[in-house]
């Protein structure tokens, strides 16, 4: 399973651990160099610095034509929606996730068609749920 995620925090952190030992193949972009270099220690897990806003050649340079899974799971998410958004409808990456913090805007993105995650002590279950839907 080639999995690609948006976002590099304590979220995408233990997901990383989790899904390395499943031996899926991960890609995670993100701006925040020190959680990189931490999830990057992982074998099978390669990582993008993303230095500007998140723009589609990040996507490509990460996998995405190629993901199985894509995860959006940044701490914005405004940023999660529209690149979880282009994962799906661009791309068309056949599972897409998205983490949101706001309870209104996972009602409404929900109805749109997105698998959307929010905040919950069950978090990482939701989301290995959501993956394998």
């Amino acid at each position: 399973m080639r999995v690609l995620i948006f976002g590099c925090n304590r979220l995408t952190t233990s997901l990383v651990s989790d899904l390395a030992g499943e031996g899926a193949e991960i890609t995670v972009l993100g701006g925040e160099r020190d959680c990189l270099e931490s999830v990057g220690t992982h074998p099978g897990v390669r990582v993008v610095l993303t230095a500007e806003p998140m723009m589609q050649d990040y996507l490509q340079e990460g996998g995405i034509d190629h993901a199985d899974v894509f995860l959006a799971m940044s701490t914005d998410d405004h940023q999660n929606i529209l690149v979880a958004q282009i994962a799906k409808q661009i791309f068309n990456v056949p599972k897409v996730v998205c983490h949101l913090g706001s309870p209104q805007l996972q009602v409404m993105y929900t109805a749109l068609g997105l698998d959307v995650v929010g905040y919950s002590f069950g978090l990482l279950q939701d989301v290995r749920q959501a993956i394998k839907g």
